[in-house]
């Protein structure tokens, strides 16, 4: 005798269907033991696109559809926001690059843990908006955000160029932190309107810019201080970003219409989400020094003795990771799924960590612990976004990865300052801060996989509950 398909709990790791049964009804968003005992899972967006084409059908609204998974519109809008991102956090990601020269121009008179203040408020100022972005990308689209966006990274960088105290520097990096903020949670947000079964590839994509812009900005901020002035090479760098940033505003668009903004009350619903909250409690303690090495890198190969060019371009060395990582994770996240990648992740960095950034070694260990320091975080800035798409419904994409991003924000700002103290008490040396930031991304791996946690907690129970249900059915009357 055949059976409805019990209702289950949603799954925090439901972004990839691996198995739909053909009987599924899609009017439930919810996933459903299958015919075979199997759960199976489906991403809520059809369901989604339909009831905004029905509400919206007053309106004179057209059918928007699925996401068509490719074409020239989406495509166009991955590399615009490739873009933003190669120019935004290309900049940001260099600042170790910054720090040993304002140490022996501008800011002379400064502790490292002091000049630090500088890269962290830009990490702080771009996560720190992030939840309001998000929310003003769900409602009205990111248009407004790119143009507004690139207008204040110009600026910013223009006055940078003409700064010469501590104090302006920091309002000038605060500004540019600013400039990306506004458009970071749009640029990572917008591929899910856009892809769905290669959802993970595009952002993947999107997120290697800001990874390739880190290799590339460091050789241009070495070789442009070593021949011109501060001034001439932040502005050489002001223009370089403006042209790549301008036709970006023109591809970078959202699919879904305008819509009525839901309540700021809408806020609190992710917060009953046990994988929500372990979500952002893992993003945070991972992300309160992901920026440390990269700040630091100089120190690490100098505190091992390695030549000159390799302390040079120490923070390129780490950042060509970078770029190789945030690929190499969308592709593994495909194929392994968001969640068993990502949890891997933190764990991976802390071993990495431990084996080649505490104790003194050779210049090869070094090379190798700065590649693979840039692979794990790089993975981690790409998966991040995604995990978080994979737990929300589509309408709350922006708002939900704003709030994650959001919260990561004040660890950033204080991790790294804590890690130039102890490099300071640490005679100038990577010991101490190396076991401070290892230890926190191990902490970081044991959160990150609580959603897996309450996700077999949630199979096991439907399993149970269905397992009732037919023993219930096949009893004799």
């Amino acid at each position: 005798m055949a059976t409805s398909a019990p209702s289950v709990t949603p799954s925090p790791i439901a972004s990839t269907p691996t198995r739909v049964d053909e009987d599924y009804n899609s009017a439930d968003e919810k996933p459903y033991i299958g015919k075979d005992g199997v759960t199976c899972f489906v991403t809520p967006e059809p369901d989604v696109w339909a009831s905004a084409q029905t509400s919206e059908a007053a309106s004179g609204v057209l059918d928007i559809g699925p996401p068509p998974d490719g074409g020239r519109d989406a495509w166009l809008v991955v590399l615009g926001c490739f873009l933003h991102l190669f120019c935004i956090f290309g900049f940001i990601t260099s600042y170790g690059q910054l720090v040993p020269y304002y140490l022996t121009h501008q800011l002379s008179e400064y502790s490292r843990s002091t000049v630090l203040w500088g890269g962290t408020i830009q990490t702080f100022m771009v996560f720190g908006v992030s939840v309001f972005m998000g929310r003003y990308f769900d409602v009205h689209g990111a248009k407004t955000l790119v143009i507004s966006g690139t207008a204040l990274a110009t600026v910013a960088l223009l006055g940078l160029a003409f700064s010469k105290e501590f104090y302006q520097i920091f309002l000038a990096n605060a500004a540019f932190g600013l400039s990306g903020g506004i458009v970071y949670s749009p640029a990572t947000a917008v591929a899910g309107h856009w892809f769905l079964k290669r959802r993970a590839e595009a952002v993947g994509f999107i997120v290697a810019g800001s990874g390739l812009g880190g290799v590339i900005y460091p050789i241009m901020l070495k070789e442009m201080l070593q021949r011109l002035s501060f001034r001439d090479t932040i502005l050489i760098i002001m223009g370089f970003n403006f042209v790549l940033m301008l036709p970006a505003c023109f591809w970078m668009k959202a699919r879904l219409p305008p819509r009525t903004p839901p309540p700021l009350s809408s806020l609190k619903k992710p917060w009953q989400e046990s994988s929500f909250v372990f979500l952002c409690l893992g993003t945070s303690c991972y992300a309160m020094n992901i920026m440390s090495p990269y700040f630091n890198a100089s120190i690490l190969a100098q505190g091992n003795k390695t030549s000159p060019a390799i302390v040079s371009y120490a923070v390129a060395i780490l950042q060509a990771g970078s770029f190789v990582g945030r690929i190499a994770a969308g592709r593994l996240a495909d194929r392994y799924g968001v969640w068993i990648v990502f949890g891997a992740i933190p764990f991976a960095t802390s071993i990495t960590l431990f084996a080649f950034w505490v104790g003194p070694v050779g210049t090869a260990p070094t090379i190798i612990g700065l590649i693979l320091y840039g692979a794990f975080s790089g993975g981690w800035f790409t998966l991040a976004a995604a995990a978080t798409a994979a737990i929300s419904p589509i309408e709350e994409i922006g708002t939900r990865i704003g709030m994650m991003w959001n919260g990561i924000a004040l660890p950033m700002l204080i991790g790294p300052v804590v890690t130039g103290k102890l490099i300071e008490i640490g005679d100038n040396k990577f010991t101490y801060a190396g076991i401070w930031v290892g230890c926190t991304m191990f902490l970081a791996g044991i959160l990150s996989i609580g959603p897996l946690v309450v996700d077999y907690l949630q199979r096991r129970a439907s399993r149970v509950k269905q397992d009732h249900v037919e023993a219930a059915v096949a009893a004799p009357a």
